[in-house]
């Protein structure tokens, strides 16, 4: 099984729990070396970068002065709304929701509900928000995938 924890440095500033994302989820499983093209990404906070979707377009990330969006007065802004649409519409997920829920209920609970929402039930490993896929025990059903499934769509 592929590393099971969720943890606080994996959730970006914007909501996305990078634990669930198909650029982390191609590295921990090493999909190139399973002959799937696929970026790999450590995380937004791991690789230092402050948001992959927001950092150069927020002073407030930009300058460490907000560890999440729901800390900025703004909250959400434009841009953060236009993200949540794309995940809600295309991946049926809420980054705004997710920032909601870590503000009002802590990250603990969070990661608690995040831990049982994308478990795998074969393999007890993480399942993709961005196709849905356990790439760890699913990979057969990803090649077949892939011929329908663009990765730039995300």
């Amino acid at each position: 099984m592929a590393n099971s924890s969720l943890k606080e440095n994996l959730i970006a500033p914007c909501g996305m729990n990078c634990r669930i994302c198909s650029g982390y989820l191609a590295l921990e499983n090493d999909l190139k070396s399973k002959g799937i093209r696929k970026s790999y990404c450590s995380g937004c906070r791991p690789r230092d970068k402050t948001c992959a979707f927001l950092k150069k377009r927020c002073q407030l990330l930009m300058n460490h002065r907000v560890k999440f969006c729901f800390e900025c007065p703004d909250f959400p802004c434009h841009e953060l709304k236009s993200i949540d649409n794309r995940y809600r519409t295309r991946y049926h997920m809420s980054l705004i929701g997710n920032l909601q829920y870590i503000r009002d209920q802590g990250m603990e609970r969070f990661l608690q509900r995040e831990n049982e929402k994308w478990r795998c039930p074969n393999c007890d490993s993480f399942i993709c928000c961005h196709n849905g896929i356990c790439l760890h025990c699913e990979l057969d059903k990803l090649k077949k995938k892939k011929k329908r499934y663009s990765w730039s769509d995300e």
